[in-house]
């Protein structure tokens, strides 16, 4: 079964032709080709995914080869792509944050936003979700950035009632406004 996916991995990617295309990583335009995006990838690929993880980390992984996207890992299984850095403050587990986010599932659907409403989200850190709590406190106030987050950091078998369902993997863009010590 692992030699089936593989083989069709490679015979997928080897007969398509991509442009390369512009992304930004931490401020910085970054030209991507067909093989750079498979190469930052593959070693992440698991051939025979045995677990939720693991299927997640497939998915994520194809996501991010079909939209040629830079994006790096945390050991947690979080692709990012910080696309603003900033220079504020760090937020820790017990301050409040004052983000605008965008939330999608990877088929882009918008599961919810902030981010043109002028009405940013105000809330403790330490009570978002498992991938927030691992993400926002790598940012400083004023960054933006990407998150792909897998459905164990997120609501996991569970969902979230009808909007998130089972073992969804959820993509942000988020923009860190502010933290306010509580």
């Amino acid at each position: 079964m692992r030699n089936i996916f593989l083989i069709l991995f490679i015979l997928l990617f080897t007969s398509c032709e991509w442009d390369t295309t512009s992304t930004a990583n931490n401020g910085f335009a970054k030209k991507l080709t067909e093989d750079q995006v498979i190469s930052n990838t593959m070693n992440d690929f698991i051939g025979d995914p045995k677990t939720q993880n693991d299927i997640d980390k497939n998915i994520i992984i194809n996501h991010i080869i079909d939209e040629k996207l830079d994006m790096e890992s945390t050991p947690e299984g979080i692709y990012y792509q910080i696309t603003k850095e900033g220079t504020g403050n760090t937020p820790t587990l017990k301050d409040v944050i004052v983000v605008n986010y965008h939330g999608t599932f990877l088929d882009g659907k918008i599961f919810d936003s902030r981010m043109d409403k002028n009405d940013p989200f105000i809330y403790p850190l330490k009570r978002t979700n498992d991938g927030w709590k691992k993400i926002i406190p790598t940012m400083k106030t004023g960054s933006r950035g990407i998150f792909i987050i897998p459905s164990k950091l997120c609501y996991g078998e569970q969902g979230f009632g009808d909007l998130i369902p089972p073992n969804s993997i959820l993509k942000f863009e988020i923009e860190l406004l502010g933290v306010k010590a509580k």
